[in-house]
C-alpha cells in the first residue's frame, strides 16, 4: 500500500542559480540518494527513517530522481506537516523540526548535496508517515486490545487517481485533504479541538466550588462562577442585562440542561455531585479526550455506508444514521466491566418477536445452577425448561441437581417466550462470533439510570418497537397493530429486514453533532482512553 505514496514524480525548479551549477547539484543529490539506497538508509542526520524500504523501492524504480527539489513543493509540504497539529497529531512525528532546520540552511545558501539529499529523504519519509496516519491512524488498536475486531480501513477509492492529480496539478493540500476522514464526526471533533485549545490558551474555565445541591430558583454565591463557566463552554448565551445575579434563574437552568445533555447526564437542571464533577473536568482533560477520539475516527470513519446502525458503548445509546442524519435514537444498556460489549462490525439480517433465550453455558452452569439448588421451583417460576444434549425437554423434578457442578452440567437451559423473558419481546440478530445481539429487556427501570453498564455483553434496547418499525420501512404494514398481533400468538416469529443493515459497535468518549456546532462527552466506562493517549504520545513506528 505504501508504494502508492511514491508514484509522484519530481518537479524540478532551480534554486535561483545558474543552469550549470543547478545540474551539478542535482546530479550530486542523485549520487547521495544512491549512496543512501545502497546502504539501506535507516537514519538521516540523526532522524530515524521509518519507511526506509518504501523509499529505497521508490528511488530505485525512478532512477534516483529527487521528488522535492522544487522549493515551492517543499514549502507546501512543510506547511501541511505543521497542519497535522490540527488533526490531533504531532508534527514532530513527521521530522518537522529537522526538516525546517535543513530548509533554513538551504534558504541561507547552503547547497551542499548531502544536506539537500537529507532534506529529500526526510520529506519523503514524512509524506509516507503522515499519509499512513491519516488513512489508518497512528495507533494500531489491535496492539492495545487483542479483541479489536474491526477490519482495517480500505484505501480511499481512486487513490491512484489522487496521485495522478497531484502529479499534474501539483495540488498537495487537496491530495492530503482527501486522505482524511470526511465524516462530520471527524471534522466536528477537529473544530472542537481547535476551540478547546483556544479556551486553554485563554486560561481555561473556572472551577466551581463544592457545596449544596443547586436546584432551580435557589440563590447561591457560586452562581456567577457557574454563569462564567457555561459562557466559556458555549452552553449559556446571556439574554439578560443582569448577569451578576446569584439566583439560579430559568436561562441558566436551560444552559445547565444543555450541558448535562452534552455530557450524557440526566438533564434535570439539578447540579449535584455528578454534574459538578463533569463541570470541574479541566479543559486539558477534554482536549485529551478529543485527541483520543479523533484517532478512533481515523480507524473507522473512512468508509462508512450511507445507512448503518451504530452502538456507542461509552454513550449507552444506539442510533441509525442515514445520509449523515439520525433517523433513530434509543438509550441502551451495555456490557458491564469484565463482561464488556465487544467492538466489531456486522450485518443485521432479521428480528425475532417472542424470542426464546438459551442461557449461555457459562451462566447456566454457575448462576442458574446455584439458584436451582437453592429453589427447586426456580425454573418453573422463570418460565424455563431444561433439556438434555439431544434437545429433549426433561422434568426438573427427576434431576438430582446436587450431583452437578460448573464443570459437569450436561444440560441446556432455555427460557420460553413471554414478558419476563431475559431478551424481552424482541431481539435483533446480526450473526457474529461473540453471540452478541441487540434485544429488549424486562428490566425497564434500568434505563432511568445515568450509567447503564449492566449486561453480560449484549445490547439491551429501550425503544425496541421503534427500531423494528424504522428498519422495516413500511409503516402501513409494520406498525404496532401488526406487532401486537404477533405478540398475541406467543410464538417465536422471525421477521427478515427488507435490506441487511450494517451494524457497528464502537466506543466513543467524545463526539460531535452533524452540524459540527456541539461536542458531546461520555464517561470512559471501560477505562480505555488512557491506553490510546499513551500510544499517541509514544514514538512513531510502522
Amino acid at each position: 500500500m505504501f508504494k502508492v505514496f511514491f508514484l509522484l514524480i519530481p518537479f524540478l525548479l532551480t534554486f535561483s542559480i545558474a543552469d550549470a551549477q543547478y545540474k551539478e547539484i542535482y546530479n550530486s543529490v542523485k549520487k547521495q540518494i544512491k549512496a543512501y539506497v545502497e546502504s539501506g538508509v535507516a537514519v538521516v542526520d540523526g532522524e530515524k527513517i521509518y519507511a526506509s524500504e518504501r523509499e529505497i523501492n521508490y528511488y530505485t524504480k525512478h532512477d534516483l530522481e529527487p521528488m522535492w527539489f522544487n522549493k515551492e513543493n517543499r514549502d507546501e509540504i512543510i506547511e501541511i506537516l505543521e497542519g497535522s497539529y490540527n488533526e490531533g497529531l504531532d508534527p514532530a512525528d513527521y521530522h518537522s523540526g529537522k526538516i525546517k532546520e535543513l530548509e533554513a540552511k538551504v534558504e541561507n545558501g547552503d547547497l551542499d548535496p548531502k544536506l539537500i539529499a537529507d532534506l529529500e529523504l526526510l520529506i519523503s519519509d514524512a509524506v509516507v508517515m503522515y499519509g499512513h496516519h491519516l488513512l489508518w491512524g497512528k495507533v494500531d488498536q489491535s496492539e492495545i486490545r487483542k479483541s479489536w475486531d474491526v477490519p482495517k480501513n480500505p484505501a480511499p477509492a481512486g487513490l491512484d487517481e489522487l496521485f495522478v492529480k497531484y502529479k499534474y496539478e501539483k495540488d498537495l493540500p487537496a491530495f492530503f485533504e482527501n486522505l482524511k476522514p470526511q465524516h462530520y464526526m471527524y471534522t466536528g471533533l477537529k473544530e472542537g479541538l481547535n476551540n478547546y485549545r483556544r479556551i486553554a490558551q485563554d486560561g481555561g474555565w473556572p472551577q466551581i466550588p463544592e457545596g449544596n445541591v443547586l436546584k432551580p430558583g435557589m440563590t447561591d454565591v457560586r452562581i456567577p462562577v457557574l454563569r462564567e463557566y457555561l459562557t466559556i463552554t458555549g452552553d449559556y448565551v446571556s439574554s439578560s442585562e443582569n448577569d451578576t445575579s446569584s439566583r439560579y434563574d430559568g436561562d441558566l437552568v436551560a444552559a445547565v440542561k444543555k450541558f448535562q445533555f452534552r455530557h450524557n447526564l440526566i438533564s434535570d437542571g439539578i447540579i449535584g455531585k455528578g454534574t459538578l464533577a463533569q463541570m470541574n473536568v479541566p479543559v486539558e482533560k477534554r482536549i485529551e479526550m478529543l485527541l483520543v477520539n479523533l484517532e478512533r475516527g481515523r480507524w473507522v470513519l473512512h468508509d462508512l455506508p450511507d445507512d448503518f446502525l451504530v452502538v456507542n458503548i461509552a454513550g449507552f445509546n444506539v442510533r441509525r444514521i442515514q445520509d449523515d442524519s439520525i433517523t433513530y435514537y434509543s438509550p441502551a444498556i451495555v456490557g458491564k466491566l469484565h463482561h464488556e460489549s465487544p467492538i466489531f462490525k456486522g450485518k443485521m439480517i432479521y428480528a425475532e418477536i417472542n424470542p426464546t433465550w438459551t442461557v449461555p453455558y457459562s451462566i447456566a452452569s454457575t448462576e442458574t445452577l446455584t439458584k436451582i439448588k437453592r429453589d427447586s421451583g426456580y425454573l418453573i417460576s422463570r418460565n424455563m425448561v431444561i433439556m438434555d444434549r439431544a434437545g429433549k425437554i426433561l422434568d426438573p423434578a427427576t434431576i438430582d441437581f446436587s450431583k452437578y457442578s460448573k464443570n459437569n452440567f450436561p444440560f441446556t437451559v432455555r427460557q420460553e417466550p413471554g414478558p419476563h423473558n431475559a431478551l424481552g419481546q424482541v431481539k435483533f440478530i446480526f450473526p457474529n462470533k461473540y453471540s452478541v445481539y441487540i434485544h429488549d429487556t424486562p428490566s425497564r427501570s434500568l434505563f432511568s439510570r445515568q450509567d447503564r453498564a449492566f449486561s453480560h455483553g449484549c445490547i439491551r434496547l429501550h425503544k425496541k418497537w421503534e427500531l423494528l418499525i424504522n428498519l422495516m420501512d413500511d409503516p402501513e404494514k409494520w406498525n404496532m397493530k401488526k406487532i401486537n398481533e404477533i405478540l398475541a400468538t406467543k410464538k417465536t416469529t422471525r421477521v427478515y429486514l427488507p435490506h441487511p443493515e450494517d451494524v457497528i459497535i464502537l466506543y466513543w468518549t467524545a463526539g460531535a453533532s452533524s452540524d459540527k456546532k456541539t461536542l458531546f462527552f461520555n464517561k470512559d466506562v471501560y477505562n480505555r482512553d488512557n491506553a490510546v493517549l499513551e500510544a499517541l504520545k509514544a514514538p512513531v513506528h510502522l
